[in-house]
C-alpha cells in the first residue's frame, strides 16, 4: 500500500507539472526575444546552414531541437511556424526536469525527492519560463541532470556529455561550472582533515578515467552543435570567443538585490502578491539540519547549499539582469528545499505539523501563483515573470492585416515599411507579408508605402511626414512600448466603404 502510494503521488506531481507547462501553450503573444529565435530558427530550417554569431546571440542547441519538432509539425519556414511548435521543446524540458529527482530517490529516500519535484511541478518561475522559446528551460534542465549525475552516476562521461549540451545551450553554463566549482572547495576545505594524499590519489585512481571520458564528450558534444555538425569549425572558435565580444543590450541593468526582491521577499504588485518565502524557508531548514550530528548525507545538502549561494552570487554582482536568469539557481533552491524534510519520521510531533504547514503553504500558493503567472497576467506587468511582455493588443495585428488585404489586395504588391528600432516581435506578425522593408530612419518615399510601422523614438517624424497622405492608428507593441501604424489614405477609404 504505501508503494502505491509513493507511485501515485509521484504520478500526480508529474501530471500537475505537466499540466501546467502545457496548458494553452499557444494563448500568450510572443515574447520578443522568442521571435528572433523563431527567425534563427526558420533561417536553419530554409537555408540548411547555420553559423554560430557569438556576439548577439545563445547557443545553437535551442534551435537545433527546435527544427525536428517544427517540421514534425509540418512547418519549415519562417512563414509557417506556429507558436505551440516552438514552445514545444522547452515545455518538453521543462516536463522532465520533474524527472530529474527521480535519481536521487533510492539513495536520499523519496520524501526529500518526491518534495523538491514538487516545488519545481509548481514553481511560477520554472513553469513560466519553461513555456516560453528561450533557452533557459533547457539549461535548467541539463544543469540539474549534470548536478544529479555528477553525484549518482558519475562514470561513463555521462555527467560531461550533459555539460557539453549546457554548453551548446548558453554560454551562461560556465557560471553554474563556477558555483559548483567554489562549492566543491568549500566541502573540501570542511572536510581537509580527512582528506590526506593517500585519499586523493585514491580517487584520482578511481574517477581518472570518467573524468577524462567527461572532458572529451562535453567538449564533442557542445563544439558538434556550434560548428553545425563539424561543418562549420569556424563555430568551434567563436563558442569560446563569445566569451569576449558578446553585447548585452542596453536598458537590463538591475540592483543587487534584484533577485532576493524577486524570490524571496513578498512583494505586492497590482493588488496581487507574488512570493516564494515559503521556499526560501524550507531551504534554510534542510542547510541547517545539515550540520546536525545525524544528518545523513550532509555533504550533498551543503554541496546544493553552496552551489546556490555561488549561483545567486555571480549573478547578482553582474549589473545585466532578467528574471529567467535566476531559473537553475532557483531550481537549485527547490532541491535543497525537497532535503528540509528529509529527517521528517525523525521530528516530534509539533515539528511534523510545523513542517506540514509549511509544505502545504509552499505548494498552494505556489500553484495559485503559477495559474495567474500562466494565466490571466502571462503579458501583464503586473506578474513580476513576464519580463518586458508583449502586449495582448498586438495578437489582432495579422488577422486584422489579413481582412486589410482581402479589401485591398494590392498591399500584397507594395511593401510595408517599419521606421525605428527596437521593433520584436513585430516581425512576426507581419510574416506572412513578403515584401517589408526595415529602415531606422525614414526612407524618402515613405508616403507611397502602404502600411508604415512607426517606433516611439521614429513616430514624430513619420507623423509629420505622412500627415496628409495616411490615417493614424495607434497600437501597442510591447510595455510601455507603443506602435504607431499609419494606412494610406486610399487603402483606408477602401477598408471603410467595406463591410469587414
Amino acid at each position: 500500500m504505501k508503494r502505491i502510494v509513493i507511485i501515485a503521488c509521484w504520478i500526480s506531481v508529474i501530471l500537475v507539472g505537466v499540466f501546467l507547462r502545457f496548458d494553452q501553450l499557444a494563448k500568450r503573444p510572443l515574447h520578443a526575444d522568442e521571435a528572433t529565435g523563431a527567425r534563427i530558427t526558420a533561417a536553419r530550417m530554409e537555408s540548411g546552414d547555420y553559423r554560430f554569431d557569438p556576439i548577439h546571440y545563445h547557443g545553437p542547441l535551442l534551435s537545433g531541437l527546435a527544427m525536428p519538432l517544427c517540421r514534425w509539425n509540418g512547418e519549415s519556414a519562417w512563414q509557417n511556424l506556429t507558436k505551440k511548435s516552438l514552445r514545444l521543446g522547452p515545455a518538453i524540458a521543462g516536463s522532465l526536469l520533474l524527472l530529474a529527482p527521480l535519481l536521487w530517490r533510492r539513495r536520499f529516500g523519496d520524501l526529500p525527492l518526491l518534495l523538491a519535484a514538487a516545488l519545481m511541478a509548481t514553481s511560477p518561475l520554472l513553469v513560466y519560463y519553461s513555456r516560453m522559446f528561450i533557452h533557459e528551460s533547457l539549461l535548467v534542465f541539463f544543469g540539474m541532470m549534470v548536478l544529479i549525475t555528477l553525484i549518482r552516476f558519475p562514470r561513463y562521461g555521462v555527467p560531461g556529455l550533459l555539460l557539453g549540451l549546457m554548453f551548446a545551450t548558453k554560454e551562461t553554463f560556465a557560471i553554474s561550472v563556477i558555483a559548483w566549482m567554489g562549492a566543491a572547495v568549500i566541502i573540501a576545505s570542511e572536510n581537509r582533515q580527512k582528506l590526506d594524499r593517500q585519499t586523493c590519489l585514491t580517487f584520482w585512481k578511481n574517477y581518472r578515467a570518467s573524468i577524462c571520458v567527461s572532458l572529451v564528450l562535453a567538449a564533442l558534444s557542445s563544439f558538434y552543435f556550434y560548428t553545425d555538425g563539424f561543418r562549420q569549425l569556424q563555430g568551434a572558435i567563436d563558442a569560446v570567443r563569445t566569451y569576449f565580444v558578446y553585447k548585452t543590450v542596453d536598458g537590463h541593468g538591475k540592483p543587487f538585490a534584484y533577485y532576493f526582491q524577486l524570490l524571496a521577499f513578498p512583494m505586492k504588485s497590482g493588488g496581487l502578491w507574488w512570493f516564494g518565502t515559503p521556499i526560501v524557508i524550507l531551504a534554510l531548514t534542510s542547510f541547517a539540519n545539515s550540520f546536525h550530528r545525524d544528518s545523513k548525507s550532509p555533504a550533498v545538502i551543503r554541496f546544493i547549499a553552496y552551489s546556490t549561494l555561488g549561483h545567486f552570487a555571480i549573478y547578482s554582482l553582474i549589473s545585466y539582469k532578467t528574471p529567467w536568469l535566476a531559473c537553475l539557481p532557483w531550481a537549485h533552491v527547490c532541491l535543497l528545499a525537497g532535503f528540509g524534510v528529509a529527517e521528517f519520521s525523525h521530528h516530534r510531533l509539533p515539528m511534523k505539523a510545523a513542517l506540514s504547514l509549511l509544505i502545504g503553504i509552499c505548494l498552494v500558493s505556489q500553484f495559485i501563483q503559477t495559474r495567474r503567472a500562466i494565466g490571466r497576467f502571462a503579458s501583464d506587468q503586473r506578474n513580476p515573470f513576464a519580463y518586458v511582455p508583449t502586449r495582448n493588443d498586438i495578437e489582432t495585428l495579422g488577422p486584422w492585416l489579413e481582412k486589410l488585404r482581402l479589401t485591398a489586395p494590392q498591399i500584397s504588391q507594395e511593401p510595408i515599411a517599419v521606421v525605428g528600432s527596437d521593433y520584436w516581435p513585430l516581425p512576426w506578425y507581419l510574416r506572412s507579408f513578403k515584401k517589408i522593408g526595415y529602415w531606422p530612419d525614414a526612407p524618402n518615399d515613405l508616403s507611397s508605402r502602404t502600411i508604415v510601422f512607426a517606433m516611439p523614438q521614429a513616430a514624430e517624424t513619420v507623423s509629420a511626414s505622412l500627415e496628409n497622405t495616411h490615417a493614424s492608428l495607434p497600437r501597442s507593441l510591447r510595455a510601455e512600448v507603443p506602435l504607431m501604424m499609419y494606412v494610406r489614405n486610399d487603402i483606408w477609404k477602401l477598408w471603410m466603404e467595406s463591410d469587414q
